[in-house]
């Protein structure tokens, strides 16, 4: 098994059961489909978002497995009846990345979808288990449909990432929107938003250090989405545990990459994605609202991930670190509730002031040290900071503006460069006002450098 995933990372899923012998006829995906609010019957073929709902599960009679040819179009891999409580079970000819599994009315109209990354069936496990095929994961396939029909090469896009952009409120705002062509535009705005967040993710990784590819991030990340629905199917479909499982997983298989850089990926891809839905989406829709907010709890993650290894790495104190800890819960709690855009902005900034901008009882100040001598040099390096955001803010204000008719790879490297010029600025800055402070000094000017470019451009 674990022969299978190697091989397949490197040659793609066709080539690695050819050459390790995998195949067989006998590669297997279990699932359910399940319920959701609001029924939207017909989709991936006509441009209509068929994103499952209430009466999902008695209207589905069958479920289908298809591949994503290059032009959108779905190629029918495997077919299989569904049972009464709407669990399914597929068996396919050989493995596939990237599969689209629909839920079919009785006319053989789509009700639903999921999409499945990979049939590599998770560690010990004798079959692949289907995330659920709800209402978020119709919004998930119908994305990753679009992409492609709008030009994207299915085996460019990582699955696995587009997946952890989409949640429930996209989905709830898009089943929400006036009329069908409506839910189409949010669909394709999502789509558009996605390829400018992968194609700029990759290159703030390149400018970060770390030259990792599209497909070593995707083929990294398999395992640990496996793991990921099978817990949901098996009914944790809202657990904060099994997601802090994923993501945790997923950091820990991509080696090429570290905290930091993860985190400065991040926050460039979701200036990009931010940008691109808010620019595309359709008047009066709600999906550029809850896009902000679904990028703003992922750029936390990744930003509290780095925080917590730079102050290791820094051997801070446990006081230290519970302190850095108890802000990241505070941040984690307000997107949580958070209702708007605005409010995720909002707790964005509380958390920015509890790591560096509230004075000698921050993060930053605590980490330092700072004390009655030192007190001018420490707000110094704070002023650098505000200084170095207002060009970046500027450069951004300029980007975003562009969002609505530029390419994906013309925003990728605008706000790639933004960055960069803002990075390389504050470092040389911070650090010089903070020489006072020692070892601490660079350290100290990383996390200025991570708490004030965090979740910017609105």
């Amino acid at each position: 098994m674990r022969m299978c995933l190697t091989a397949r990372g490197i040659l793609g899923a066709a080539a690695c059961w050819l050459l390790v012998g995998c195949g067989g006829g006998d590669v297997k995906v279990r699932g359910h489909v399940t319920q959701g609010i609001g029924q939207q019957p017909q989709g991936l073929t006509d441009g209509k978002p068929a994103l499952g709902g209430d009466g999902a599960v008695s209207a589905t009679v069958k479920v289908r497995a298809s591949s994503v040819g290059s032009d959108g179009a779905l190629k029918r891999l495997a077919e299989a009846d569904v049972e009464s409580g709407g669990g399914y079970s597929l068996e396919l000819d050989e493995a596939h990345d990237r599969v689209v599994i629909e839920a079919v009315d009785s006319k053989g109209l789509t009700v639903a979808s999921a999409l499945l990354d990979s049939t590599q069936p998770a560690e010990r496990e004798d079959a692949r288990i289907a995330p659920p095929i709800n209402t978020e994961s119709s919004l998930e396939a119908e994305v990753f449909v679009r992409m492609v029909k709008d030009g994207a090469s299915p085996t460019s896009v990582d699955t696995v990432d587009l997946r952890t952009r989409i949640n429930l409120e996209q989905a709830a705002a898009v089943r929400g929107d006036s009329s069908d062509e409506a839910a189409a535009g949010s669909v394709k705005a999502l789509a558009a938003a996605m390829r400018a967040a992968q194609a700029t993710r990759l290159k703030a990784y390149a400018r970060a250090g770390s030259l990792v590819t599209q497909e070593y991030l995707f083929a990294a990340s398999l395992d640990a989405a496996a793991k990921l629905d099978a817990g949901l199917d098996a009914g944790g479909e809202s657990s904060t545990e099994a997601y802090d499982a994923f993501f945790a997983a997923v950091r820990e298989a991509t080696k090429e990459a570290n905290a930091q850089q993860e985190q400065q990926a991040e926050r460039e891809a979701s200036v990009a994605f931010r940008f691109v839905v808010k620019a595309k989406a359709p008047a009066g829709s709600g999906i550029a609202d809850a896009s902000v907010r679904s990028a703003a709890a992922l750029e936390g993650r990744a930003t509290e991930a780095s925080v917590q290894a730079l102050l290791q790495a820094a051997s801070a104190t446990e006081a230290l670190t519970a302190q850095a800890d108890t802000a990241a819960t505070t941040l984690r709690t307000g997107l949580a509730g958070a209702p708007s855009a605005s409010a995720a902005g909002q707790s964005w900034a509380n958390y920015s002031t509890q790591l560096a901008f509230s004075g000698r009882t921050s993060v930053l100040g605590t980490h330092l040290g700072v004390t009655a001598d030192t007190q001018l040099h420490f707000q110094d390096a704070v002023n650098a900071s505000i200084e170095a955001l207002l060009t970046l803010d500027a450069a951004l204000g300029v980007i975003a503006a562009q969002a609505g008719e530029a390419s994906s790879t013309f925003l990728s490297d605008a706000i790639v460069n933004a960055y960069s010029t803002y990075d390389a600025a504050l470092r040389i800055q911070a650090s010089t006002r903070l020489d006072p402070f020692g070892a601490k000094a660079a350290s100290g000017a990383e996390l200025l450098v991570i708490s004030a470019g965090a979740f910017r451009g609105g």
